[in-house]
C-alpha cells in the first residue's frame, strides 16, 4: 500500500489503512508509524498538503483501537453542523468576548500555568509523534513557548500505560488524570476568526471560556473549564459545539491541541506563533 500514493479524495482513507496496516505487523511503535507516514505523505501526496491532524487521526485509530471489535465502547455520534443556526448565532451576538484578531500577549508559561498547577503531569510535544510528560515547574515552565502541541487535561503520572490496545503509551486517555478543559475549535476555512469568536461566546453561556488560540493556520481552539461535570454533561456541551461547527474529533480528552503561545511549524521552513487571543486569569 505505502508503494502507491493515494490518488485525491481517497488520503484520509489511505492513511487509516495504512496506519492499521502497520499497526498490526507488529514491529513499529506508534511514534515511527507517525514519523514514517509524515514522510511518506511528504514525498508521495502532491494533490494537497496532509495536516497534522490527519496523521495523527490515523495513527490513534491503528494504536488506541482494541484488537477485538467486540471489545470496542460505544462511540458518540454527533451531530452534524447546522449551518443555519450557526449562521444564526452568529448574526445574534454583538458583544464578542473578543475580536478573534487581537493577541493578548500571554505567554505559554502564563497559558500553562492557569490550566495545570505546579506538580501536576503535563503532556506536550514539539513533534505530533514525541510526547513529552513533565510538570510545570521541572520543565514546561522554560519550554513551552518552543513547542507546537499541548495535551488539554493533566496526566496521572510521566510513565507509559498500557493504551486501549495494549501497548504502552504515554499520551492515552488511559493516563488522563481528569477532564478539566474541552476544547472546540473551529476549522471550517469558511468561518472568519470574527465569527469563530462569536460562536465561541455564544458558547460560552453554557461553560466559561477560559482561553482561545490562534492555531497558527486558519482556527481558533477554544478552552472551556468542565472540571466536576460528569461525562454526560460534558457531551452535551460538545455536541452543542458540533452542531455550531466545531471539530468531533476534539472530543479526545488526550488529543493534541496547539501550544497557547507556542510555535507552528510549517512544511516549508517557517515557524508562526500560536497566539493567544483570548484569556480569562478567573476561570479555573
Amino acid at each position: 500500500m505505502l508503494e502507491t500514493p493515494p490518488e485525491a479524495g481517497e488520503t484520509h482513507r489511505w492513511l487509516a489503512r495504512a496506519a492499521c496496516g502497520l499497526a498490526s505487523s507488529g514491529v513499529i511503535t506508534r511514534e515511527n508509524c507517525g514519523r514514517l507516514l509524515r514522510d511518506v505523505c511528504g514525498a508521495w501526496v502532491r494533490h494537497r498538503q496532509v495536516p497534522e491532524r490527519e496523521i495523527e487521526a490515523a495513527v490513534a485509530l491503528a494504536f488506541e483501537s482494541p484488537p477485538d471489535p467486540a471489545a470496542k465502547k460505544q462511540t458518540i455520534e454527533w451531530p452534524p453542523c447546522d449551518l443555519v443556526e450557526s449562521a444564526a448565532v452568529i448574526a445574534r451576538c454583538v458583544a464578542p468576548l473578543f475580536d478573534g484578531s487581537t493577541d493578548t500577549g500571554v505567554t505559554a508559561a502564563t497559558a500553562l500555568a492557569g490550566l495545570f498547577g505546579l506538580d501536576e503531569m503535563i503532556c506536550g510535544g514539539y513533534r505530533c509523534d514525541t510526547a513529552v510528560a513533565a510538570s510545570l515547574e521541572g520543565y514546561w515552565g522554560e519550554k513551552a513557548g518552543g513547542a507546537q502541541y499541548l495535551c488539554p487535561n493533566p496526566l496521572k503520572g510521566s510513565a507509559s500505560v498500557p493504551n486501549k490496545a495494549g501497548k504502552p503509551a504515554i499520551r492515552c486517555q488511559a493516563n488522563i488524570a481528569v477532564r478539566r478543559w474541552i476544547v472546540a475549535e473551529f476549522d471550517d476555512p469558511e468561518l472568519c476568526r470574527a465569527d469563530q469568536a462569536k460562536i465561541a461566546t455564544a458558547l460560552a453561556r453554557s461553560l466559561p471560556l477560559k482561553m482561545a488560540v490562534d492555531s497558527g493556520g486558519k482556527s481558533l481552539h477554544c478552552w472551556y473549564g468542565c472540571g466536576g461535570l460528569n461525562e454526560r454533561a460534558c457531551a452535551l456541551f460538545f455536541a452543542w459545539a458540533v452542531s455550531l461547527g466545531a471539530d468531533p474529533s476534539r472530543w479526545d480528552p488526550c488529543g493534541w491541541v496547539r501550544m497557547p503561545g507556542g510555535l507552528r511549524r510549517k512544511a516549508d521552513g517557517t515557524a508562526v506563533r500560536q497566539r493567544v487571543m483570548f484569556w480569562d486569569g478567573e476561570v479555573r
